[in-house]
């Protein structure tokens, strides 16, 4: 049977077609059980005539492996007596696309799928040519379509049971994220991104394979004994993906000796434990020493410095500079690269934008985000530099994922001092402020401070941070009966950004000195506060019973219960709305 779900959308024949390219490069935004995909044949055709019995010979794959897809994509060339076209235009009329899902789950089996896509036409098919003998679960083994029809989008699957599962994934989740695309495209007509695809320096398939490989045999150990504040999850397994992408990258390059590295501004130095233990010797240099250094074997050699951009900071014997969120750093990057040696590359991941001075960069163009204007002014810098330069966008989980990676020189070896004399002379016309003293290149450059401020308002004086909670609250509670026989209020829900305007300015510029502002200390407080949204609350206070429970499930062993005093108790106009037994909190004047 054919299930049908019709939505009311009329884009234009190439928005439809950039949303289909969307869905077949990025299947993983709409599909969370995928990890990305890798598409083994892109094929551009003209005549309409071929396509007509395409469907009696559509069949499965018998194997996964390279030599048998291969052989199946001559045998489709053969079979269907395609026509080659090198185009891959909107006139091309057809494009036909084997593509291979990889699985989020390395346990599970990767799935195959031959697209059919009718240019002209504006439809798309998806037949599941994933081996019989594989059991995958990753995508709809039925075969469905997406076409225009007069002003509608259309979605038709041949399935048993529009009530499955995966039909109503089609309808609720692709459908309508397909289409969001279309009129995304649609609008965004014109306007150029600075980098789209992901991993296009190094093999997908290969990089899933190793990823996989380096999670395993690093990250799940590493999150267990992770020794730091930050959040392991995120940390361990982006230094995981950085890693995968570099060792690829200097595989693909055929580099055959192992490469040496330095990471500037190296952090947890976690990646320069990766890249060493998988063969590459390299140094971590970073201004603050972190707890975990000291669980590295010795031969992670990592060194507490503060980098100052000269001559006295240079390294001829490096392969790669890297900067992974090198924050004040980043610009000098390509910089110190450039001067280090003609041989010397790098890997620059920006994250925080500053100036060479190590000021925070301010954007220019004001259409145009700070990031991607600071992608730009970066990747200018590294061609001033002299550099090759790539753009890529790495799988990791963050949203500064772009990286600048340099592929050699734009000049031969054997001009390489006059090309470094050229690079100081730029430098000084068009990016450097203040003067030159010793080997320093910047006298004014500020590095960052050995020692971690601690910023999240926990450091501001308490009479402060008390007469700020008693402005919030008296605003909450505007109004509020002092009457205990009524029912017990929580009061009004308020906008953060009108709590703001209540608190006096002297005391707004302590507070914006620190991470989140009135924000975080409200959260810091949050036996009293309820933030969500851009919006609080007074929050009803938790019984015993309810704190013991939270404890259990979070496996906290050192239960505290009625140490602190009540908060409500002391300073609600109707106290706590808890007995002095049941509340978690003390009931005595604190």
């Amino acid at each position: 049977m054919t299930a049908t779900t019709k939505y009311s959308c009329s884009p234009s024949k190439e928005s439809f077609y950039e949303a289909v390219q969307i869905l077949i490069t990025k299947p993983h935004v709409v599909n969370k059980r995928l990890w990305g995909s890798k598409i083994w044949l892109k094929h551009n055709c003209i005549s309409l005539e071929e396509t007509v019995t395409w469907p009696n010979h559509i069949h499965k794959l018998e194997s996964v492996s390279t030599p048998e897809i291969e052989k199946y994509i001559d045998c489709m060339y053969n079979t269907m007596k395609l026509q080659k076209c090198d185009g891959d235009s909107i006139s091309d009329c057809f494009e036909i696309n084997i593509l291979e899902l990889f699985p989020k789950n390395y346990a599970d089996k990767a799935s195959y799928q031959l697209i059919i896509i009718n240019k002209l036409e504006s439809y798309i098919i998806f037949y599941n040519v994933t081996p019989s003998e594989v059991i995958q679960n990753t995508t709809p083994s039925f075969t469905y379509g997406i076409h225009i029809e007069n002003d509608m989008i259309v979605l038709n699957a041949h399935c048993d049971d529009e009530n499955s599962k995966s039909y109503m994934w089609l309808k609720n989740k692709l459908l309508p994220q397909f289409i969001k695309w279309t009129t995304e495209t649609e609008s965004n007509n014109g306007k150029k991104k600075i980098c789209t695809a992901s991993l296009t320096l190094v093999s997908s398939s290969k990089y899933f394979e190793k990823y996989n490989e380096l999670k395993l045999k690093y990250g799940k150990d590493l999150v267990k004994i992770w020794p730091e504040c930050t959040d392991p999850t995120k940390f361990v397994y982006e230094d995981v993906a950085i890693a995968t992408y570099l060792l690829l990258l200097w595989e693909d390059r055929s580099l055959v000796k192992k490469q040496t590295f330095v990471d500037l501004g190296c952090g947890n130095g976690l990646l320069v434990y990766i890249l060493c233990k998988e063969g590459h010797a390299g140094l971590g240099i970073d201004v603050r020493k972190r707890e975990i250094w000291d669980m590295y074997p010795p031969e992670v050699k990592l060194k507490m410095k503060t980098i100052v951009p000269s001559e006295s900071n240079l390294f001829p014997n490096a392969d790669w500079i890297i900067g992974n969120h090198s924050d004040e750093l980043t610009p000098w990057i390509p910089v110190i690269a450039a001067k280090s040696s003609y041989k010397c590359n790098f890997f620059l991941l920006p994250c925080c934008a500053f100036n060479f001075d190590g000021s925070k960069y301010q954007r220019v163009d004001s259409k145009k985000s700070q990031y991607t204007e600071y992608l730009e002014h970066v990747k200018k810098i590294c061609e001033d530099c002299g550099f090759i330069t790539d753009l890529d966008r790495l799988k990791i989980p963050s949203t500064k994922r772009i990286c600048l990676v340099s592929n050699g020189r734009m000049y031969s070896p054997d001009t390489y001092k006059d090309s470094i004399n050229k690079i100081s002379k730029i430098f000084k016309e068009k990016h450097a402020r203040g003067n030159v003293e010793n080997d320093t290149w910047l006298a004014d450059f500020k590095a960052r401070e050995s020692t971690q401020k601690v910023r999240n308002c926990t450091q501001l004086d308490k009479n402060l941070i008390e007469s700020i909670v008693k402005i919030v609250t008296d605003c909450l509670l505007e109004g509020c009966s002092k009457d205990c026989n009524e029912q017990w209020s929580v009061g009004k829900i308020v906008e953060i950004s009108e709590l703001v305007s209540l608190i006096p300015k002297q005391n707004l510029i302590k507070l914006k000195s620190e991470c989140g502002g009135l924000q975080t200390l409200l959260k810091n407080n949050h036996n009293i506060f309820l933030v969500s949204g851009g919006k609080v609350q007074l929050r009803y206070p938790k019984t015993v019973d309810q704190v013991i429970t939270i404890q259990k499930r979070q496996k906290i062993i050192d239960t505290k219960i009625q140490v602190k005093p009540c908060w409500f108790h002391n300073n609600h106009p109707q106290g706590c709305p808890l007995s002095s037994i049941n509340c978690s909190f003390l009931h005595s004047k604190g």
